[in-house]
């Protein structure tokens, strides 16, 4: 049990290293509940890192995660993983669908193998989130006879199914073309004016400065800029801040 507040994200000095590279290098933040945070910076900087360690898919060196009212750390044991993939669901640029299930099926497994579920009150379920995404239609489709766009929505319709606290996204519109990426975008803004808080990796500068409350950009393993949109990306104050935006808003 952790003292943070029910529905924050806070990370405190975490460290990640993979051989000789320190990815992520004494990282602090706190994400508050409801609350939509970008992360931005160079391919390399961390980013995704920082998202696999707040949902447990990647361990850490040192420091501790606290999600809701549990806390991970290097010692983490399994349980205390699986508390915390309750509360945040992540979605993955590559959707992650089975393909040998249709959109519908997708969406009720894991609510029916890990919470419980009857069929019955999945299926329920699932329909009202495919109809939340606009896919209601596409229930009985396969993956490989959906778009990309379409794939993403029920890959964010399968995380909804879980009832969490917030969603861990990364780079979820990277592989899509700009029509298809407005499908998705369009969908995340809902999510946010419900309150559901948001942490987003993206390349989406645009929508980072439309729909995020704050954004942090993260390179060489470490926060370089923290604040509103219009700060960071209007006035950055580190040189390193100012090169990659320069860099990506030319």
């Amino acid at each position: 049990m952790t003292n943070s507040a029910p529905n924050n994200v806070t990370l405190a000095g975490v460290t990640k290293t993979y051989g000789p590279r320190t990815v992520l290098n004494d990282i602090s933040a706190t994400i508050e509940a409801g609350e939509t945070v970008a992360l931005i910076g160079p391919s390399g900087g961390g980013k995704s890192t920082m998202l696999r360690c707040i949902n447990g898919l990647a361990t850490f060196d040192k420091g501790h995660i606290e999600v809701g009212e549990h806390r991970l750390a290097p010692s983490s044991l399994p349980d205390e993983i699986h508390e915390v993939r309750k509360l945040f669901g992540m979605i993955f640029q590559d959707f992650q669908l089975f393909p040998h299930f249709t959109a519908l099926e997708n969406v009720i497994e894991a609510p029916m193998q890990v919470r419980g579920m009857t069929a019955t009150a999945a299926k329920e379920r699932a329909m009202a989130l495919l109809k939340r995404v606009g896919l209601e239609e596409r229930a009985n489709y396969f993956p490989k006879e959906l778009s990309g766009g379409q794939k993403q929505r029920v890959a964010i319709a399968r995380a909804l199914a879980m009832e969490p606290r917030g969603l861990l996204c990364d780079e979820i519109t990277s592989a899509l073309d700009p029509e298809l990426k407005s499908e998705v975008l369009d969908v995340l803004l809902d999510l946010k004016a419900e309150g559901l808080t948001l942490i987003m990796v993206t390349h989406e500068i645009h929508f980072a400065r439309r729909a995020a409350d704050r954004v942090l950009l993260l390179a060489d393993g470490r926060i370089a800029e923290s604040g509103r949109p219009e700060k960071v990306l209007d006035a950055p104050e580190t040189e390193r801040a100012k090169r990659f935006l320069k860099t990506v808003m030319a």
